[in-house]
């Protein structure tokens, strides 16, 4: 049963992992028009994504609460059950905060307008120093390589 109970929070932790890369859009996304800018990649660096392990320490109580509850009589019971839920809220929370973390990478362009931004994105489909790309707005913000004869 701990057994189950471990690997199903596991599980529900890596699944609410993001996808950051720059092929990946959100449901909402679909069919909403956004703007499109140009410019050039001036410098590319690695960086880290920090997960979050809210849904997790919440997973981890519950399920640190069933297993202390299986612990016991009485009153130790219940110690049993309030130890597991803590002991499950911090260990869930390390958990998902673990999984979810992710390598990304930090794209400073120069827009055409002479403008720099930002853009933070996964690791797939890398752009180099140097490179057009096309900054595509909306409820998330990606880069696209510019054609070539754009």
């Amino acid at each position: 049963m701990k057994n189950i109970i471990f690997i199903l929070l596991c599980f529900l932790a890596v699944s609410c992992a993001r996808d950051i890369n720059n092929d990946s859009y959100q449901l909402s996304s679909v069919g909403t028009a956004g703007q499109i800018g140009e410019g050039v990649v001036i410098d590319v660096r690695d960086v880290r994504i920090q997960g979050q392990n809210a849904k997790g320490a919440v997973l981890g109580v519950a399920a640190g609460g069933v297993v202390g509850s299986t612990i016991g009589r009485g009153s130790a019971r219940i110690l049993a059950s309030v130890g597991g839920a803590l002991a499950g809220m911090l260990i869930g929370g390390i958990v998902q905060k673990e999984l979810s973390e992710q390598k990304a990478l930090q794209y400073i362009v120069r827009l055409n307008n002479g403008k720099m931004i930002s853009v933070i994105q996964g690791m797939k489909n890398r752009f180099s120093v140097g490179q057009r790309v096309l900054v595509l707005y909306g409820k998330e913000t990606h880069l696209i390589a510019a054609p070539d004869n754009f």
